[in-house]
This record gives C-alpha cells, structure tokens and sequence, in this order.
C-alpha cells in the first residue's frame, strides 16, 4: 500500500476534499478515469485496485492506493497523481508519497 499526502496551497479559498468531489461530480457521466464507488473511494476503470481517501486536520488529503496482490499499484499511484495535477494541480502546494 502506498499513502499519498496533498499539501493544499495557503491561499485556496476551499479544501481539497470540496474540490476533489466537486471536480468528480462535473466529470461524472462523462468518460474519466476515475469512478465513484462511495463517499471517499474511487476505483479506476483500468488499473485493478481502488483509492481511499479523506482530508486531515490543516486541510491535508491524505489518500491510500489499494491494489490485489501481485497486480502492478504503481499505475494506479500514478494514475491518481496525474488526475490530482490534471484537475486541482493550482491548488496544490506539495504531494509526498510514503510507502508501507
């Protein structure tokens, strides 16, 4: 499992959790990488494996990409942190992933 942190930049009016969802509920309907499974869990259309993820206190998203066993999770990480520049990336001061 891999964790991924998102550091919001200081002078964002909202939290990147409002603009994460936001941003899923223009794109749904529409073909994206990215589907809803629940409130807070994705699962990619392609890459096998699904993304958790919720905001901490100071506004920090802190996200975990679950993958099966012996399925490749560096497409999904990846997947993930190229939908988060594509959509929210001005918003976005730092990512940091840690590996577990």
């Amino acid at each position: 499992m891999k964790i991924i942190q998102v550091v919001p930049k200081p002078t964002i009016d909202s939290n990147l959790k409002t603009l994460l969802k936001n941003k899923e509920r223009e794109l749904r309907g529409r073909p994206t990488a990215f589907h809803r499974e629940r409130e807070g869990k994705w699962k990619h259309v392609k890459h096998p494996g699904w993304i958790t993820w919720d905001t901490t206190r100071g506004g920090l998203l802190v996200a975990e990409v679950h993958t099966k066993k012996g399925c490749s999770d560096w497409q999904l990480l990846q997947a993930f942190v190229g939908y988060l520049d594509r959509h929210l990336g001005e918003n976005i001061e730092s990512v940091t992933v840690y590996y577990r």
